[in-house]
């Protein structure tokens, strides 16, 4: 991997945001993302139940469909403009809690990670593409995971580094991957050896 000019966080940073925008779909907002109502957190607990469901689906199936792995709070969608309305700072944060409690995102300080597969899910995916392409016992950089040619098409490219950190952790707890961290705090020289 030849990142060219400038630093390889550059380069992936660059990539993703190429890989976003030719992946980037008209993605069909449901129903009730036109209802106000579905924009103020209901104070009913069975309405308030069926809400948080779709706003977990809605959230799940956006960033799927455009391959965006970190919730963005201030974009399109907490905020629809041919209604007028958008969810509060505190709505926000409880669809956002509710999204980590119910297993579907991850909190990394104040950032949120979006997890539209579980993270056994994602380590399956992984796992099984390194030993498919007989790569047990050889140590890949996270680098070549989430930006590598050889996983361009893999529903796991362009994940973000922090997040397969984390998925690689698991596999890591499982048995099934060592993780070898460097001395940098972004990841950018750790690597892996799965099993």
């Amino acid at each position: 991997i030849n990142p060219g000019n400038g630093s390889v966080k550059q380069w992936y940073q660059r990539r993703v945001r190429e890989t976003n925008l030719r992946m980037a779909t008209d993605y069909e907002f449901p129903w009730q993302y036109n209802f106000p109502p579905f924009f103020t957190i209901q104070p009913v607990v069975k309405t308030k139940e069926q809400q948080l469901q779709s706003w977990r689906s809605l959230i799940c199936d956006y960033h799927k469909a455009n391959r965006i792995w970190e919730v963005d709070i201030s974009g399109d969608v907490f905020r629809n403009s041919k209604i007028s309305r958008q969810l509060s700072p505190a709505g926000i944060r409880t669809v956002l809690q509710n999204l980590v409690e119910e297993g579907q995102g991850v909190m990394q300080g104040e950032r949120c990670f979006v997890l539209w597969n579980s993270v056994a899910q994602w380590a399956s995916l992984i796992h099984t593409w390194a030993l498919d392409r007989g790569l047990a016992n050889t140590v890949l950089t996270l680098f070549e995971i989430h930006s590598g040619d050889d996983t361009e098409g893999e529903p796991f490219h362009t994940m973000d580094v922090w997040l397969l950190h984390h998925v690689i952790k698991y596999l890591e707890k499982e048995g099934k991957a060592e993780l070898m961290l460097g001395d940098s705090a972004d990841f950018s020289d750790a690597g892996v050896k799965f099993f």
